[in-house]
């Protein structure tokens, strides 16, 4: 503002200066053309010195004209090309951000708007493939995704991963594996991916293959050692129940003998391969597991199975139960066990006080039906009537009450 004002003062200054500098020096300037016409012109110095600023002033505003002109021109094709890429941008953001809270149909339509003048359109296709598939358009997202891939060669690993993520949702598991194992080629130490295969064979069940996993998940899938350590264990489990339930004794040791001694020395891991070697008939080898188990930790539901075991050597069973009375004190389960470790020895006596005394601890429906049975074949008929009933009762306590028949009072008819 003060060099505007600055120069108007000097302007006016000029001006009241300038008639009286030309009153009192007048000149001339003659400008003369040589040759046969010989012409001259002549006018007031003052006059040529005007003109000739007026002649700079003119040429500098039409020079100051075109370059606005063309200034103007520039910053309008600069508008229409990027005042484009603008709304693109502006429409992406949106649609990523409808994409994120879950508004899968206007994210769809914000990000194929802006696909076509997106700075990066595999964002665009491939958030929009997504939000299809959520809004059911299988095919289109198939469609949106090949678009995708087809933007760079840099982008097969991306698409994969994305059309694996649908494919697992979809519940289409052998697709997903197969989409993954090939995206494998590309990226074979990729977290992501090494995850997305892990969630692909657990839910497929496909214990081996998640087992062959262990090691890349270990070093590249940025998972917590008890995370891995809870999916070792559960794939150890599966394989062994799958073992089991096939009744391949076989295959059953073969895994048991693949797993290392941190394993093989895991408490509940060898409590549950001791009940599959029982359950495939195989009593002798896993009388041997429930022994090393209970000698280092007390378990009831496992002493009640060593028990129930037929194994090579009922007087060494027995021997080794009666030490665990003495190491962990009388209970109803061990005293139970002890009871049908003695009747396999044929020790009748010995299996009756066992019986007697775990129904002293406990009153329970197994123990009295071993005693009653054991006392029937004795031939005390009554007692095993009454152990029978006593066992009936503590089985179905939950009995309403109801009112019931004096046994002095005489027996009724039938009544309609």
């Amino acid at each position: 503002m003060r060099k505007v004002l600055f120069a108007a003062l000097v302007l006016l200054l000029l001006g009241a200066l300038f008639p009286q500098v030309s009153n009192n020096y007048p000149g001339y300037l003659v400008i003369g053309f040589g040759g046969e016409l010989n012409k001259g012109y002549e006018m007031n110095l003052w006059f040529a010195f005007v003109a000739l600023l007026a002649i700079l002033c003119a040429l500098f505003m039409a020079i100051w004209l075109v370059l606005s002109l063309v200034g103007a021109i520039k910053g309008s094709v600069d508008r229409l090309r990027f005042g484009r890429q603008r709304v693109a941008r502006r429409r992406l953001t949106s649609g990523l951000v409808e994409f994120m809270e879950g508004n899968w149909s206007r994210a769809r339509r914000q990000l194929l708007k802006s696909a076509p003048r997106s700075e990066a359109p595999l964002i665009n296709y491939l958030a929009a493939a997504r939000s299809a598939f959520e809004l059911g358009f299988r095919e289109e997202a198939n469609e949106l995704l090949a678009k995708a891939e087809a933007c760079s060669e840099d982008t097969r690993l991306a698409v994969a991963l994305n059309q694996a993520r649908m494919q697992l949702q979809d519940k289409h598991y052998e697709q997903c594996i197969a989409s993954l194992k090939r995206a494998k080629q590309l990226e074979p130490k990729h977290p992501a991916l090494l995850q997305l295969l892990k969630q692909a064979y657990y839910l497929l069940g496909d214990w081996s293959s998640l087992r062959e996993l262990l090691p890349e998940l270990e070093k590249h899938a940025s998972m917590s050692n008890d995370e891995l350590q809870r999916l070792e264990l559960q794939i150890y489990q599966h394989q062994l129940d799958e073992a089991a339930s096939r009744n391949d004794k076989d295959r059953l040791l073969s895994i048991w003998h693949s797993l290392n001694g941190r394993w093989q020395r895991h408490m509940a891991l060898r409590s549950l391969y001791a009940r599959q070697l029982h359950q495939i008939g195989d009593d002798t080898e896993a009388e041997k597991h429930l022994r090393w188990l209970l000698n280092r930790e007390w378990n009831a539901e496992l002493c009640d199975l060593y028990g129930c075991l037929i194994g090579g050597n009922p007087a060494a069973q027995l021997s080794t139960a009666e030490g665990w009375l003495k190491e962990y004190g009388e209970s109803a389960d061990l005293l139970t066990c002890l009871g049908r470790l003695s009747m396999r020895n044929e020790l009748w006596g010995r299996a009756q006080q066992y019986f007697e005394k775990s129904l002293l601890l406990r009153q329970d429906p197994v123990t009295s039906a071993e005693l009653a049975r054991l006392l029937g074949a004795l031939g005390d008929k009554d007692k095993a009537a009454q152990l029978y009933e006593e066992g009936l009762m503590q089985a179905v306590s939950n009995l309403p009450q109801l009112p019931m028949p004096s046994r002095d009072s005489p027996l009724l008819g039938a009544q309609a």
